[in-house]
């Protein structure tokens, strides 16, 4: 699945459509599309996972999913799910879920747990971590919440709480708070390296542990297994990563 910086990456590509004007939108998506008719493509924005094409009274949020994809100026040989064609151009997504707004993206949307966002608020996911429904989890399952860490995915939940050296069982009430503030920097910090990454296609290959067999700084084995409730492959170093219970 696309994560954040994969999304904020595909977004700096469409750039050019910006201010232009969409002649159709077509697709075999449920969504209604008959607004999207000779009308122009105010902004390109994104929310966590969500690319958002702005328009002046609403604006229209695109899910990749897990095997969704895009493609400008190209077709597959089989139906896009949604387009956006104008006079000398088009944007194909492929598996791809379509959901109408009517305003603007931050009225519908808090900024301040996007993490690719200036808007991200550590104070603002400090308070909120405190609360019940999270303050007994998981953070390996936490860092998961879109409603909390807007654009994490896999690999950035699982370079992140290496880096941090946090193990992914730990219950977030039990980690020092000052162990969270720099887990918050180091998920910041490596959502903007995993988007300069995306444009030479190394993310994976750059990895310190995702993907990986050994520890980079003691050369043990990692654990690798599904872990907590997001049920998703987790690289684990049980030397460099502290468990708080």
């Amino acid at each position: 699945m696309p994560e954040g910086p994969s999304i904020v990456f595909l977004k700096n590509k469409l750039t050019r459509y910006r201010s232009k004007t969409v002649s159709e939108a077509s697709g075999y998506g449920e969504m209604d599309k008959s607004r999207i008719a000779n009308i122009q493509l105010m902004d390109i924005d994104t929310y966590g996972k969500n690319l958002l094409f702005v328009f002046k009274d609403f604006f229209i949020g695109v899910h990749l999913g897990l095997f969704g994809s895009m493609l400008i100026n190209k077709r597959k040989k089989v139906n896009a799910s949604f387009a956006l064609h104008f006079s000398d151009a088009e944007i194909n997504f492929y598996v791809a879920k379509t959901k109408f707004h009517p305003g603007k993206p931050k009225d519908i949307f808090n900024f301040k747990t996007d993490i690719l966002k200036p808007e991200f608020d550590p104070e603002f996911i400090t308070e909120e971590l405190k609360k019940e429904k999270y303050a007994s989890q998981m953070i390996g399952d936490v860092l998961m919440d879109q409603n909390v860490f807007t654009g994490v995915g896999n690999i950035i939940r699982v370079e992140v709480l290496y880096r941090a050296k946090i193990h992914p069982e730990s219950i977030v009430k039990e980690i020092p708070e000052k162990k969270l503030q720099f887990l918050f920097k180091a998920v910041v910090a490596y959502a903007e390296e995993f988007l300069d990454l995306m444009k030479t296609d190394e993310v994976k290959e750059l990895a310190w542990v995702y993907g990986k067999k050994i520890c980079p700084k003691d050369k043990t084995e990692l654990v690798i297994e599904e872990m907590g409730k997001v049920k998703r492959k987790t690289y684990v170093c049980l030397k460099c990563q502290k468990r708080y219970t």
